[in-house]
């Protein structure tokens, strides 16, 4: 075994593979830690609609459309003005959120909704003493509201993610815990079949930064092609939200290449301390 390991034909061929899959592992550690920090995360969506126009956008929209269908049934546009109660639409789009990390139905919860139009609408129906509505017209006229309410509450496209998240979410965990052992491994067994330390410790080195340059290239590649700019998703309100993510996601990205590139830079330095020790 000993010679096995002083043949240099195989140590450059062993060493190569364990770059290689040294570099692999970090960056399954780097993706699969930002993914379990931030779309997989509760409270990375909540962060993210609280700082982007999401709510303010949503209103709008829904208030824009709800003025449409109360035009068409002969409610003055002023009705709706100021109708929609931001802090509601806030806690039907967080319960929305809940549910779908929490595995739940993904239902949309219009209970305050419905309240506030019955409400609105018999003091309306009263102050302007009209006839013309009767029960029917009203609960038609309350179901479509209600449905333009709910489209508008929905994250499109939750609804198809929500299972690929609980699938995935606890293989990610796994995947990082494999991702760690199997680096620690390619590292140990860099350094302990070496007879030179310090060019085991380059191996590592040279594996971290061919790690944190992947990581660069890929928000640089998104940028570059434009892709940020080019996410049109029916209304503004989805379209910032997405976008928002994405600009996270990509920061974050960044962030970990940098710490990679930063752990590359102390290896080196480490690396020319252990050979000149050496020599």
């Amino acid at each position: 075994m000993k010679d096995f390991f002083k043949n240099k034909t195989v140590k450059n061929i062993l060493y190569a593979v364990l770059a290689f899959v040294l570099s692999v592992s970090i960056v399954g550690v780097a993706l699969s830690s930002l993914l379990r920090f931030t779309v997989l995360n509760n409270s990375f969506l909540t962060d993210a609609l609280n700082n982007s126009n999401y709510y303010t956008d949503l209103c709008d929209e829904i208030t824009d459309d709800l003025m449409d269908i109360g035009d068409a049934s002969g409610l003055d546009k002023s009705f709706f003005e100021g109708f929609i109660n931001e802090v509601f639409v806030r806690e039907d789009v967080q319960d929305y959120i809940d549910k779908f990390y929490s595995g739940d139905k993904l239902e949309v919860d219009t209970r305050h909704f419905d309240e506030s139009l019955r409400t609105a609408l018999d003091k309306y129906i009263s102050a302007h003493k009209i006839q013309s509505y009767t029960d029917s017209s009203l609960s038609y006229f309350i179901k479509e509201a209600t449905g333009i309410y709910t489209q508008h509450i929905e994250l499109k496209y939750f609804g198809m993610l929500q299972k690929l998240a609980q699938d995935y979410s606890s293989k990610l965990v796994w995947a990082m815990i494999i991702c760690i052992v199997t680096a620690a491994a390619a590292c140990l067994l860099m350094i302990f079949t070496n007879e030179w330390k310090h060019k085991g410790v380059r191996c590592i080195a040279y594996s971290t930064g061919a790690a944190a340059l992947f990581t660069l290239l890929i928000p640089a590649a998104v940028y570059i092609t434009g892709i940020p700019g080019k996410i049109t998703i029916i209304s503004r309100s989805l379209s910032d939200m997405y976008l928002t993510c994405l600009n996270t996601i990509l920061t974050d990205m960044f962030i970990i290449s940098g710490v990679l590139f930063v752990l590359f830079a102390a290896l080196i330095l480490i690396h020319n301390k252990i050979r000149k020790k050496a020599t």
